[in-house]
């Protein structure tokens, strides 16, 4: 778009300064001048002149009687008639030629423009008089004419070649050069016409003009005729030579073809033979003996269906048949040849006829290109792509691809079954936290051994991803024979593993699921096993569970539940209900423990054992967590404010694990209980065993700044965990609590008793103080008074009470008469050292 609007630019611009000149011209003409002889010459220039024009042999220019005739006007009538003259007649010449109105103005202007140059170069020289264009002397006569001819060239094809290099987008000065360079010779046989034309007259008169008139046209054609039969000898000549030449080439060109193709057939980088349509070796290159590692006497005395893999040769020999028989004109494929040493030579092979005059068959040309090399590299790449980098095993991809050729199979044979084990890792993440990502690398790898060791050699292993492992089996097989795996990969995993000098233990959680009519593809095998295996994992880890119909729905409802506790989460639906703690000693409430409760507006009372874990496993724990201590605080602190001073108990709000995951843990408790008005001295936070397994470094670091805080932290479930002193030296607890069920089972007659008097003492000789949970009969309360238990909780004080009946508890004074037992008081430290 910018082009054509730079060139339209252009042509307007000569266009008007063409209509200037011309302007000028008549305003400057003297026109009492115009006579019959004027008329005469201008009718002619314009009629006739443009249209007998002789082409020069051999260049690429044009001699037109109309530039005799601008030229001759300009020296008998001065440069206001030529101007005049030489735009008219390039209008109409133009305008004969072409459509483009604004061409033919363009072609006006341009001539108009040149002659007005010319004049004015005229002028500068002072030769404007009738005396002074006529010459006074041959001398003086061959200067003007030499002005004509040069600056009428110079203008005209300068203006031309602007334009041809806007056009063409090529340098002005390459397009002047090769377009315009010998139109010279027009001008130069224009202008010695008009000058021969102006002395014979000044010598004669205006009449010769009249005579000599039809001379020069017919000079002009005879001279045309005569150039073109000289075109025409030329021509002639030219082919002559032309095809002598080309027979001379053609002779080199056939000895050099031949002496290239002998050449380029025996030192060829790729394998080159022509073979006889029975097979036989005629000739050979040297490239293709160093391929198979053969001289070319041992090839020309044997075939190549003697060295073809027999695996490609039925395939090789129906192509060359086809070949033969004029269905395909060439044939390429990838063919395995046996070298000479035995090995395997992969190659692309390239097959086509070549016609040999001794014989009505054509023969063979083969091109065998080694691409050994090339497909090693594609194997290797296939493999990378298909293969787990760390185990070696298959990845997702190729189990998915070799899942889904299973169904297919097992659809169209339904003796052919189809099983896959979901494997998972259990605490896989505890020993890549404490022992580093080498060693977890180290134990996966040892994982993939160890279930290679348990397959068939027909299954395949696959890592899925991160600590996912599958196997696939097929064919004709027992079920029980894949429940037979997962029992071999458990006792298999029940073995140490040596990662660099650690002895680790590791379990893993298996789904088994057996292919039937409802699996339609690889994603719904792999959904169900998942879910099996997540069943597994509910179910207490280190075990296996078979996919059935109660699964999927469970899994469904799960679902559900998910959505419907995300969204309670959102609305804030969750309450609080408080079980009293008493003091076996004084016999009083000391506390309350803060318990969330979930009201399902279709399911009912959902409990914290089923909604807690899955607000764990979906990350929103961290929001729950805050909402039942935001709640438990505001509704308690109303409750003290309700009080006497001296009646003083405190909080103990759960707290889970998982949320020692968020780093603003701390401030958000901090902030809570400053919003609430709930003293801090006065909240115990309950914690389990496996923070300090899970979190360690960022636990204690979190659970020693709220302990400046003047929070407590007790330990909740104490035994059901992975207890051991190390880390009760560490963590900054003031309390520990028993966990139901090790006080269930204490008997009457005192049986079962010794771990809760082994807890007992053990926070007795660190300073700690014990309540039981989960109290229900009084043989149990007296068991525990007479271990000197400092405090206690269950049923048999009180159940789980809302906000109301809290305050109605409270209200109606409905404190236990317990006996009072009298024990030393024991001191609660931050920091157990």
């Amino acid at each position: 778009m910018k082009k054509q609007a730079l060139i339209k630019g252009y042509m307007l611009a000569v266009i008007a300064l063409g209509f200037v000149c011309l302007a000028v011209a008549f305003a400057g003409m003297p026109f009492n001048r115009i006579d019959l002889q004027f008329l005469f010459l201008a009718a002619f220039t314009i009629g006739l002149g443009s249209r007998i024009t002789i082409e020069i042999p051999r260049f690429k220019s044009h001699v037109a009687v109309s530039d005799t005739f601008i030229f001759l006007a300009l020296l008998l009538y001065g440069g206001e008639f030529a101007i005049g003259l030489a735009a008219v007649e390039a209008f109409c010449s133009a305008w004969r030629f072409c459509n483009k109105k604004i061409t033919v103005f363009f072609n006006m202007g341009t001539m108009a423009l040149s002659t007005s140059l010319v004049v004015i170069t005229l002028y500068l020289f002072d030769i404007d008089t009738f005396e002074e264009l006529h010459g006074t002397t041959l001398q003086d006569f061959v200067i003007t004419l030499s002005i004509l001819v040069l600056v009428q060239f110079f203008a005209n094809s300068g203006i031309a070649s602007v334009y041809g290099a806007l056009k063409s987008e090529k340098p002005w000065w390459e397009t002047w050069k090769t377009h315009y360079l010998w139109t010279f010779v027009t001008y130069l046989i224009g202008a010695v016409g008009a000058g021969v034309l102006v002395k014979l007259i000044d010598s004669v008169g205006f009449i010769v003009l009249l005579g000599t008139a039809p001379v020069i046209m017919f000079v002009y054609l005879t001279y045309r005729m005569y150039l073109k039969n000289v075109e025409m000898s030329l021509s002639q000549a030219e082919q002559a030579e032309q095809h002598a030449e080309i027979l001379r080439m053609q002779s080199i060109a056939l000895r050099e073809s031949e002496e290239r193709f002998r050449s380029a057939f025996n030192y060829a980088p790729i394998g080159i033979a022509l073979v006889s349509p029975m097979g036989n070796w005629l000739k050979v290159n040297r490239a293709l003996c160093e391929i198979l590692g053969y001289t070319e006497d041992e090839f020309l005395a044997t075939d190549f269906q003697s060295m073809i893999s027999p695996d490609n040769l039925g395939n090789t020999l129906i192509k060359i048949n086809e070949l033969l028989l004029g269905k395909i004109p060439t044939c390429q494929m990838e063919q395995r040849y046996i070298n000479k040493q035995g090995e395997t030579v992969w190659a692309w092979w390239s097959v086509s006829r070549a016609s040999d005059i001794k014989s009505d068959q054509p023969n063979l040309i083969f091109q065998i290109q080694d691409i050994t090399d090339k497909k090693l590299v594609e194997d290797k790449l296939q493999y990378d792509a298909t293969h787990d980098a760390l185990t070696g095993l298959p990845n997702r991809k190729f189990f998915m691809t070799r899942l889904t050729a299973a169904l297919e199979k097992s659809n169209n044979d339904h003796a052919h079954k189809v099983s896959v084990l979901f494997i998972d890792l259990d605490r896989f993440k505890i020993i890549n936290d404490s022992l580093g990502h080498l060693i977890g690398d180290e134990l996966l790898i040892g994982i993939a051994e160890r279930l290679r060791d348990c397959v068939r050699p027909s299954d395949t292993v696959a890592r899925l991803g991160g600590d996912e492992f599958t196997v696939l089996v097929e064919g004709n097989y027992d079920n029980k024979e894949v429940v037979r795996i997962a029992e071999r990969v458990q006792e298999k995993f029940s073995i140490p593993f040596d990662l660099s000098g650690h002895e680790v233990y590791s379990s893993a959680s298996i789904g088994i699921l057996h292919a039937t009519e409802n699996h339609l593809t690889s994603e719904d095998m792999m959904r169900d096993a998942d879910t099996a295996m997540y069943q597994a994992k509910r179910a207490g880890k280190a075990r296996h569970e078979v996919f059935d119909a109660d699964m999927h729905e469970a899994a469904k409802e799960i679902l559900k539940l998910e959505t419907d506790l995300r969204r309670a989460v959102e609305k804030r639906d969750f309450t609080v209900h408080y079980q009293p703690i008493y003091s076996l000693i004084t016999g009083n409430v000391e506390g309350f423990e803060a318990l969330a409760r979930w009201e399902h507006p279709v399911l009912g009372n959902i409990p914290p054992s089923k909604f807690v874990p899955l607000a764990e496993e979906i990350g929103i724990i961290n929001a729950l967590g805050e909402q039942v201590l935001r709640k438990a605080c505001t509704e308690m602190a109303a409750i003290r404010r309700d009080f006497p001073s001296d009646f003083s108990f405190v909080l103990n709000v759960n707290l889970s694990c998982k949320q020692f995951a968020y780093p603003n843990l701390v401030t958000k408790i901090k902030n809570i209980l400053e919003e609430t008005g709930f003293p801090p001295t006065k909240l115990k936070l309950e914690i389990t065993e496996s923070v300090f397994f899970d979190y360690r470094d960022k636990a204690i670091l979190m659970l020693n700044q709220l302990r400046e805080l003047g929070i407590e932290i007790n330990i909740d479930d104490f035994g059901t965990g992975y207890s051991n002193l190390s880390y009760l030296m560490q963590l900054p607890i003031s309390t520990l609590k028993i966990d139901r069920s090790f006080i269930s089972p204490i008997e009457q007659n005192g049986n079962n008793i010794e771990i809760v008097q082994t807890i007992v003492m053990m926070a007795r000789n660190l300073g700690l103080r014990v309540i039981a949970e989960g109290v229900e009969t009084e043989a149990q309360l007296e068991h525990l008074k007479k271990l000197k238990c400092e405090g206690a909780q269950g049923h048999l004080f009180s159940k789980p009470l809302s906000y109301e009946e809290v305050q109605h508890f409270l209200n109606e004074n409905g404190i236990l008469d317990i006996p009072e037992t009298r024990f030393k008081d024991i001191s609660i430290v931050s920091t157990i050292q």
